[in-house]
């Protein structure tokens, strides 16, 4: 049985901070379309695009940030049971300053094409990389990070024998 090594989760003040902010601009976007219509017709059908465009976003953020993620011996998981990947598949963990990743948060290259997916705030998941981070606290994702660097190298497989 794999040993849980870490969890990230989004705070339920990041989460309703979040969802504030994006369902106000849409419903903020949705009054200024019906109180004050523009004269152009199709700004008003933008204007109201987006805003229901924030709101869908603000359901997406609270749905997707219910769940966390787990990172076990064996590899990374959704707390939901989705596997996004195994120790053996991971090629390395970016970080770094210029690193296309989530705000706070780090990406995890693999040796080959995972599964597409997006939990906003959470993680995203596209060819070969799997960004993780977002809403999520910065220590939290810093720390998972960490042992996922430390699990790929010699001293991991002490860990993994240790877990079992």
């Amino acid at each position: 049985m794999a040993r849980e090594l870490a969890r990230l989760e989004v705070s339920p003040a990041r989460r309703g901070f979040g969802v504030a902010m994006q369902g106000g601009l849409g419903l903020f976007l949705l009054y200024i379309v019906a109180v004050q219509p523009l004269g152009n017709a199709t700004a008003s059908l933008i204007l109201a695009a987006a805003g229901f465009g924030m709101l869908y976003f603000a359901w997406q953020f609270w749905s997707s940030t219910e769940t966390g993620l787990v990172l076990t011996t064996e590899g990374l998981f959704g707390a939901d049971g989705r596997v996004f990947c195994r120790f053996e598949d991971i090629e390395k963990v970016d970080r770094g300053l210029f690193a296309f990743r989530p705000s706070g948060g780090f990406v995890i290259i693999c040796k080959q094409r995972v599964k597409r997916g997006w939990a906003p705030g959470l993680w995203w998941a596209v060819g070969r990389r799997i960004g993780v981070g977002g809403a999520t606290g910065r220590a939290g994702g810093k720390q998972m990070a960490d042992i996922i660097s430390v699990m790929l190298t010699e001293r991991g497989e002490e860990i993994k024998q240790m877990g079992e």
